[in-house]
């Protein structure tokens, strides 16, 4: 990851401005180039696969996004974008982002 611009981002700046280019996350109010290696993304795509199995195999209503963007508890100006991350459907209604493109 490195750093890429010296002014401060809000969450919601960040939003309008990048929220459509996966490239990019927000921490700290800092927007952070996010380009993983080949590698990287076979461990990520290995364990996502791993994970669905047992979603899967378990009935669980549980879903795993190729892309995302999680704003953590407590924290005003960061959106990470995991490179693996299982989410409960039923929760997403409550998600006023989710249904927008993003």
């Amino acid at each position: 990851m490195t750093y890429t611009s010296s002014k401060q981002l809000s969450f919601e700046e960040f939003i309008t401005q990048y929220a459509d280019n996966t490239r990019y996350q927000l921490i700290d109010g800092e927007l952070r180039d996010r380009s993983p290696t080949g590698p990287h993304e076979a461990v990520a795509g290995s364990l996502a696969g791993r994970i669905y199995l047992e979603i899967f195999r378990n009935n669980f209503n549980w879903l795993i996004p190729k892309n995302c963007l999680i704003k953590p508890l407590y924290s005003e100006a960061t959106a990470l974008r995991p490179d693996v991350i299982v989410l409960d459907k039923s929760e997403l209604t409550q998600e006023p982002l989710w249904q927008k493109k993003l």
